[in-house]
C-alpha cells in the first residue's frame, strides 16, 4: 500500500499542548501511583511510578521535550514542571499506530532542538510535519496504520534473526545466574571502594582505570557516513555513536574502554575503536586485564554511572584532574580481592533477562500480528500492545520533515525566515552574517579583512554548519550605516589553537571552535536599500552576530 500523496501541516494546529502542574523530583519515585514523564531519552523519558498528587494526562497522547524527544504514551502519566516537557493531544491522534506514526514524522526536532536552543510549545508548535493524504486531501489514517504494521512485522522478522545468530535461543538462568541475581537484591554482595585513576601528584598508583583526554575532533570536519568507525559524542541514545566515518587513524582512541562525556556525564562502554568529538571527553582503561572484559566493563559502567553522576554537573564538569579523587564500588570476594566472576555471572543473567523480556514481546506482537490481517483500508486499533517502539520512517517518495522557518539559537544564532531545510543542507542559499559592533572596535574589526569568530558549542547541527558554510557575504553596522563585504573564501572551522595568527579574534570568551571569515576590506558589497532593524535581533542576543539571508534585510 502506498500513499496517494503529502502535505504539510502545522503542529499547532493539529495538537494542543499542555505542561505538568507540579515540581515531581527524582525524590518522589516511590514505585506507586502513575508513570513520571521527565526529558530525556533513556527509558524514553519514564523515571519511575509517583503517587505524589499531581495532574495526571491521558493515555494515546505524545509527549515532547526540550531536546525535540517525541513519544507516543498508551498509558495515563505525570510530568515534571521543572523541565520542559509537553502533553500534545488532539483528534488527530486516533489510536496506537496513528500516534506511532506521528511520533517518527516529528523526529527532526531532536537535530532542531538542543541546549542552547530549547524546545518551547511556541517553536514547536510553528514546525511543520509531513503526512500522508487522500486523494480528497484528508490525512490517510489507513495507509499510517498500514505502515507501522509493515515495520512492525519486518522489525519481528529482524529480532527472531538476532535472537538466534547471538546465541540467546535459551534464556533460562542457571543456578551461578539465579544466584547472582539473588545475591545480589539481597545485598548479599560485599563492595569495596577503590580510587578510579592513579594521582601522579601523590604517587598513588592502586586506581583501577588508566584515564586520558580524548581527542578533538570537530563535528564541522567529519562527512557522517564516510566510513565505519564511530564518532562517539557526550550525547544520550544510540551508546553515544553520533555516525560512521572515516578520519584522521592518528586520532583514533583505542577500544575496548569506557568513555565518559566530559560535560554531561554519560557514562557508555566502547568495544571498538571510535573518534571523539570534544577533549573534555575522558577515555578509561582498565589497568588489570583480568577487567578488560566486555561483561565486567559493562559492570563498571553502571557503577561508574552510580558514584560519578552525583558528583558532577554541567557547570561543574568532571575533568581528568578532578577524578584522581573519586572512587568506585566494585564487589569483591570473602579475601577483599576483586570478585571477576561474580561480575560476568551478573550481566550474563541481565542479558538473558532482558533478551526474555524481547522475546516475549515478540510472541505478543505475532499473536497480535495474526489477528490484523485485514484490508489495508480498514483502520485498526492496537491498544492492547503495552510496550511501544517508535519508528524514524523514510518514504521512497516522501520529502524530509522540515520546518518552513529555521531559528537555532547559539553562539552565532542562525535565522532563515521562509527556507526548506533542504534547500539549506544542499547549500543552495547565500547568507549573510550580520554583525552590529560599537565605532570603537568597528574599524579596527572592519578593516581586518581577516576575522575568527569564536563558538562556544561543542558540538553544531548540521543545520548550523550548513548556514555558517554558506555565508557568502558579511555586513558590519551599529543599527545604522550599515556596510557590506563579499567573502573571497568558503567559510572554514578549526579550533581555539589552530587560529592563523594574520586573523582578528572576536568572540573569544569560552570558545572552543572558531569560524574563519576572510574578505577584502577596500571592495564593499552593494544591496541597494537595506532595513537592518527588519531582521536585526532585540534584546540581550542583539550584539550577537547571526546568520540571515539576503531577502530578510532588503527594504521592500
Amino acid at each position: 500500500m502506498k500513499a496517494w500523496a503529502y502535505k504539510d501541516f502545522k503542529i499547532g494546529h493539529l495538537f494542543s499542548a499542555q505542561t505538568g502542574d507540579t515540581d515531581l523530583q527524582q525524590k518522589d519515585i516511590n514505585g506507586k501511583g502513575n508513570y513520571f514523564i521527565n526529558s530525556g531519552v533513556e527509558a524514553q523519558g519514564i523515571k519511575g511510578k509517583t503517587d505524589r498528587k499531581a495532574k495526571v494526562f491521558n493515555n494515546n497522547t505524545i509527549t515532547v521535550d526540550f531536546w525535540g524527544n517525541t513519544y507516543y504514551r498508551d498509558f495515563k502519566y505525570k510530568m515534571a514542571t521543572h523541565n520542559h516537557v509537553f502533553s500534545l493531544s488532539g483528534n488527530v491522534i486516533k489510536n496506537r499506530n496513528v500516534g506511532l506514526y506521528l511520533v517518527s514524522t516529528m523526529s527532526f526536532m531532536r537535530k532542531l532542538f538542543s541546549y542552547n536552543n530549547m524546545g518551547t510549545w511556541s517553536k514547536i508548535k510553528e514546525q511543520y510535519i509531513h503526512l500522508p493524504i487522500t486523494k480528497t486531501g484528508d490525512i490517510d489514517f489507513a495507509y499510517m496504520e498500514s505502515r507501522i504494521r509493515e515495520m512492525e512485522e519486518s522489525r519481528i522478522r529482524e529480532m527472531e534473526a538476532y535472537i538466534k545468530v547471538s546465541g540467546f535461543d535459551n534464556c533460562e538462568l542457571t543456578e551461578e545466574e539465579k544466584n547472582a541475581i539473588d545475591n545480589m537484591n539481597n545485598r548479599k554482595i560485599i563492595f569495596k571502594s577503590f580510587y578510579v585513576t592513579d594521582d601522579k601528584k601523590k604517587k598513588r598508583t592502586n586506581g583501577i582505570f588508566d584515564v586520558n583526554n580524548a581527542h578533538n575532533i570537530l563535528q564541522s570536519s567529519i562527512v557522517a557516513g564516510s566510513g565505519t568507525i564511530p564518532y562517539v559524542t557526550a550525547g544520550e541514545g544510540n551508546n553515544s555513536v553520533y555516525a560512521y566515518i572515516s578520519y584522521d587513524n592518528n586520532q583514533i582512541e583505542k577500544g575496548n574502554a569506557i568513555m565518559i562525556g566530559g560535560k554531561t556525564m554519560v557514562i557508555t562502554y566502547q568495544a571498538e575503536d571510535f573518534f571523539s568529538n570534544d577533549s573534555h571527553n575522558l577515555v578509561l582503561y582498565a589497568k588489570d586485564n583480568n577487567l578488560r572484559k566486555e561483561l565486567i566493563q559493562l559492570f563498571m559502567v553502571a557503577t561508574l554511572n552510580k558514584s560519578l553522576k552525583p558528583i558532577y554537573s554541567w557547570g561543574d564538569s568532571i575533568s581528568k584532574s578532578k577524578i584522581v579523587k573519586d572512587k568506585l564500588e566494585l564487589p569483591v570476594t570473602s579475601t577483599g580481592s576483586i570478585d571477576y566472576q561474580f561480575m560476568e555471572i551478573y550481566i550474563r543473567a541481565i542479558e538473558k533477562l532482558t533478551i526474555q523480556k524481547v522475546k516475549d514481546w515478540r510472541d505478543r506482537e505475532i499473536t497480535a500480528t495474526k489477528d490484523i490481517i485485514k484490508t489495508d483500508s480498514e483502520i485498526i486499533s492496537l491498544q492492547q500492545h503495552h510496550i511501544l517502539k517508535q519508528y524514524d520512517i523514510l518514504e521512497d517518495n516522501a520529502p524530509r520533515m522540515v520546518a518552513e522557518d529555521i531559528f537555532i539559537y547559539g553562539s552565532i544564532p542562525v535565522d532563515l525566515p521562509g527556507i526548506k531545510c533542504n534547500e539549506l543542507i544542499d547549500k543552495k542559499l547565500n547568507l549573510i552574517l550580520m554583525y552590529a559592533i560599537s565605532s570603537g572596535a568597528r574599524q579596527k574589526t572592519e578593516t581586518a579583512g581577516k576575522i575568527a569568530l569564536g563558538i562556544k558549542e561543542s558540538m553544531l547541527k548540521d543545520e548550523q554548519i550548513a548556514a555558517y558554510k554558506s555565508i557568502k557575504y558579511l555586513m558590519f553596522h551599529y543599527w545604522s550605516n550599515p556596510k557590506a563585504f563579499q567573502l573571497t573564501k568558503e567559510p572554514k572551522f578549526v579550533d581555539k589553537d589552530h587560529v592563523p595568527e594574520d586573523y582578528l579574534i572576536r568572540l573569544e570568551k569560552d570558545a572552543v571552535t572558531f569560524l574563519l571569515l576572510e574578505y577584502t576590506p577596500l571592495i564593499s558589497a552593494d544591496f541597494g536599500d537595506v532595513n537592518i532593524l527588519k531582521t536585526q535581533r532585540r534584546g540581550e542576543i542583539r550584539y550577537l552576530p547571526f546568520v540571515t539571508t539576503l531577502e530578510s534585510i532588503k527594504d521592500e
